[in-house]
């Protein structure tokens, strides 16, 4: 055991040396918060209203536009006036031109902008009020129907909400399904990182012929659980910093925009007690937006279990694949050869990301779950699953799974690095 923890104390304080291992602990909770804040600033942000010159030969435009608080528009008598009325006014963001045709329908629209082009949700504005309004002119003076009343046919639409039979709380699956993407990438991301650390560790001392001499006096098993433990323990450690760190990052978001995240819980509460009548109707009428969504779907996941498991699992799946890369670091001399046999030990975590498509829209099928109980997979599938939920019993499973082909693998590499670097 003595000798297990020399080992393992070298390899942590190693790499805690490294410039490299602070530099990241740093950089990734502020990018993660980063993230989180992007939305909030996008919703809270106060954009500069754009302004436009209208010209309009048709006559059918220019006085039915609507002006909003990014767009507004302003008529002018010719096409050479509002250029040169463009040209002496920075704060003119493009001119709109619809020329004349012989049919009373228009085909085409100009927008002449400055030598940046314009924002693309600006030209989608115009082309939308430009669609409308023609819609609206062909049904009035062709068809004689009113395009109120067509509007309110063409506007109906009814709003599915997807909720569990024992809770009544909302499902918010696009937000669930993008945090499981990211967390089976988080994940795969952190494997290959660390696991490599291992493959590196033991290259070093082979090429040193160190480990020669550190092998003849330990056993191999002794040596193997001490450099992977002490490449883990550093894991754990720059873990546990990104998740204080972002924690940290997170609530001086949230305290920052106190109200944003308030009202998000409120309207979860209210989506899960509105059931019938005027609370019902109150609700179908407000509209969420993609931030809401987003806010109400974390906050109604469970993400100090969450990261729990994540954590349990990276350190399961880490002991499995450091063992094998450290095997094959023992086992193979060039390079190039090492490349290609990592690719290939890491094949089922990148195809269990490949097949994220097939499994958010399904976390409980026949593929989700056997991928759960592969131990080389089931790292990645987990934390996919993990934010729709998953039983207990196959957590249990498919963690006792790894536990066992973890040792099975360190046996292994243990054979193998007595085997190559004693001779």
């Amino acid at each position: 055991m003595k000798k297990i923890l020399l080992i393992l104390s070298r390899e942590y304080r190693l790499r805690l040396r490294r410039p490299s291992f602070w530099v990241l602990t740093l950089l990734v909770p502020l990018l993660l918060a980063a993230l989180y804040a992007l939305p909030v600033m996008a919703a809270n942000r106060n954009a500069r209203q754009a302004e436009v010159l209208v010209v309009d030969e048709t006559g059918l435009f220019e006085r039915s536009l609507r002006s909003s608080d990014e767009l507004s528009f302003r008529r002018m008598p010719s096409l050479d006036y509002a250029h040169d009325h463009m040209a002496d006014d920075s704060r003119i963001a493009a001119i709109l031109y619809i020329p004349a045709r012989e049919t009373t329908i228009p085909r085409d629209a100009f927008l002449y902008h400055r030598s940046s082009e314009p924002p693309l949700a600006l030209q989608q504005s115009i082309a939308a009020q430009l669609q409308m309004l023609l819609r609206n002119a062909i049904l009035e003076d062709v068809y004689g129907l009113d395009p109120e009343v067509y509007r309110s046919v063409a506007n109906t639409d009814i709003k599915l909400h997807t909720r569990d039979a024992a809770t009544g709380h909302e499902s918010f699956a696009r937000v669930k399904g993008v945090l499981a993407a990211v967390l089976a990438v988080l994940m795969v991301l952190a494997l290959v990182v660390f696991g490599v650390q291992v493959m590196r560790s033991v290259q070093e001392e082979k090429s040193t012929r160190v480990a020669e001499v550190v092998a003849a006096s330990v056993h191999p098993v002794q040596l193997m659980v001490g450099k992977i433990s002490g490449v883990a323990l550093t894991a754990i450690t720059q873990l546990v910093l990104w998740v204080l760190l972002a924690t940290a990052a997170i609530g001086a978001i949230q305290r920052a925009n106190p109200d944003l995240f308030a009202q998000a819980r409120e309207q979860q509460t209210a989506r899960t007690l509105a059931t019938k009548g005027t609370d019902a109707t109150a609700q179908y009428n407000t509209s969420v937006t993609l931030v809401d969504e987003t806010v109400q779907g974390l906050t109604a996941i469970n993400l100090p279990l969450v990261a729990g498991v994540f954590l349990a699992f990276f350190l399961l799946g880490y002991l499995l694949y450091g063992a094998l890369l450290a095997a094959l670091a023992a086992r193979l001399d060039s390079d190039a050869d090492a490349l290609q046999w990592v690719l290939l030990t890491l094949s089922p975590l990148l195809v269990t990301l490949m097949l994220i498509p097939l499994l958010v829209p399904d976390p409980d099928g026949t593929l989700a779950q056997w991928l759960t109980l592969v131990p080389f997979s089931a790292p990645a599938a987990v934390v996919l699953r993990l934010p729709f939920g998953i039983s207990t019993m196959q957590l249990i499973v498919s963690a006792l799974l790894l536990l066992l082909a973890f040792l099975a693998a360190a046996l292994l590499a243990a054979r193998t690095y007595r085997r190559n670097l004693v001779r």
